[in-house]
């Protein structure tokens, strides 16, 4: 398959990694500064320049979904052609490239971010492991990239693992992570992760994002989450109140943290 990129920012750099062995057309971009230069060594256009290219498939690598799928609608692009990276699975899937891969069992509880940069989410969980090991409890936690928290996690003497595949597959594609007690999904980010999940394994989905990072998580994905066995917990009214958009069949209570300031 061909592919076009839409986007060059840190969206850009978190899933580039996933397009290192196919062919990339080339890469659109709404900023002049960037357009006309090359990125690991592929061509960044305007969005207009799209009409005369030939390809298969063009993959938004920003949050503004929204506005960029518009913008490619009224270029031409036909709505079947356009993905987000949240769509990633899907569009894998239908390329056969989707395989699950094999880990080691221990009885703990798995908690998963979707970075390992200080930002507040990654840090909320992080602190979560710990108060867990203070009781008691074996921890893993995994991540789908790598950052600083990782050398604070070590120091812990909290087990991390770094698994770019979380950011695409499912949860029974990735059969190591059917193999705890407990799951313990942190952000939206984990909404493909849910999308197909034993649900003999109970799951936590601890909500902290704002109704702009919903924007590009397909409604129907999120309304056919099985939540039988998964408890939908939010940081406050915002998370909560974004994701009852999509599903006002589940009682989502508060799980408020606190982070300390010596991180």
């Amino acid at each position: 398959m061909k592919y076009v990129l839409f986007g060059t920012g840190d969206y850009y750099k978190r899933f580039i990694s996933w397009f290192n062995d196919k062919e990339v057309v080339a890469i659109l971009d709404n900023d002049t500064a960037k357009q006309e230069t090359v990125i690991d060594g592929h061509p960044v256009l305007p969005p207009d320049a799209v009409s005369d290219l030939s390809y298969d498939a063009v993959v938004v690598l920003s949050f503004y979904i929204k506005e960029i799928r518009k913008q490619l609608l009224d270029l031409g692009v036909h709505s079947d052609k356009i993905f987000h990276f949240y769509d990633l699975h899907e569009l894998f899937l239908k390329e056969g490239y989707i395989d699950s891969g094999e880990g080691k069992s221990t009885k703990s509880v798995l908690l998963l971010s979707h970075d390992l940069t200080l930002g507040g989410p990654a840090l909320a969980l992080y602190h979560a492991a710990l108060a867990l090991k203070s009781e008691g409890y074996e921890v893993m936690f995994a991540s789908m990239l790598d950052g600083e928290l990782r050398k604070k996690l070590e120091e812990s003497f909290v087990p991390v693992t770094v698994d770019r595949r979380l950011q695409i597959f499912t949860m029974k594609e990735l059969t190591w992570t059917n193999r705890y007690d407990l799951i313990v999904c942190n952000t939206i980010n984990f909404n493909t992760f849910l999308s197909d999940r034993n649900v003999k394994i109970p799951v936590i989905w601890w909500l902290h994002d704002s109704s702009f990072f919903y924007d590009g998580v397909k409604a129907e994905r999120l309304r056919n989450i099985d939540i039988t066995n998964m408890k939908i917990v939010s940081v406050g009214p915002i998370p909560r109140n974004a994701m009852k958009k999509y599903r006002t069949d589940v009682d989502i209570s508060d799980l408020i943290y606190g982070v300390s300031r010596d991180v």
